[in-house]
């Protein structure tokens, strides 16, 4: 992921997120091994591509860029780095039929949501609208395809519900640009902002 100014008029594919040390998505990705000899069908989500999604922003011109990357700093200096737990795992949209396999947030979830939702107050006063969903705080790690052997995945996956990969400090926030590209997304860090401050739900 490299930082770069966008100043292309073409619209921009982008969100806000939280990035992961290359520590725990190793971790993750030694567990998909794990996961692919099930024979399930689906798509796994590249370790180096993972990240904790704050707010998902869509279609952007390179002003809406720029208002999006004002609120990404505005709030930053608001909240201090959160302590967080990635360990166990869920689906969307129910463990039957699942659609996204994750893994979960035990640690530090209420306090990115607090995060969330001072962005999303950001984001409407500059006139980029509300968010499709609330924060839900999760990290994808697959989208599954067919059913094929679907039910030796979750079988695995139930076992491991107590497997964490690690703990870590979020200490930024990113702006991210997203290229849909044959071989999967290619993220982009447009605007990244330091924790500075402390978290509103401690004042």
């Amino acid at each position: 992921m490299e930082t770069n100014n966008f100043k292309d008029e073409k619209p921009i594919r982008s969100f806000i997120a939280v990035s992961i040390p290359e520590q725990i998505k190793s971790e993750i990705g030694r567990f998909q091994e794990h996961l692919k000899r099930t024979g399930a069908d689906v798509k796994w989500v590249r370790p180096e591509s993972m990240h904790i999604t704050l707010r998902f922003l869509g279609n952007l011109s390179p002003e809406e860029i720029e208002l999006a990357g004002e609120a990404v700093c505005v709030v930053a200096e608001k909240f201090s780095p959160v302590q967080v737990e990635i360990k166990g795992f869920g689906s969307f949209p129910e463990r039957k039929r699942p659609r996204v396999i994750w893994a979960g947030l035990t640690r530090g979830e209420d306090e990115l949501k607090e995060i969330f939702q001072s962005l999303e107050q950001e984001l409407i006063s500059r006139g980029l609208g509300e968010a499709d969903r609330g924060f839900a705080g999760h990290l994808t790690i697959g989208r599954v395809k067919t059913g094929k052997k679907l039910e030796y995945l979750l079988e695995y996956l139930n076992k491991e519900s107590e497997r964490s990969f690690g703990i870590f400090e979020a200490k930024t926030i990113c702006l991210f640009q997203s290229q849909l590209k044959p071989q999967g997304a290619i993220y982009t860090v447009l605007r990244q902002a330091v924790l500075a401050g402390r978290s509103e739900g401690k004042k």
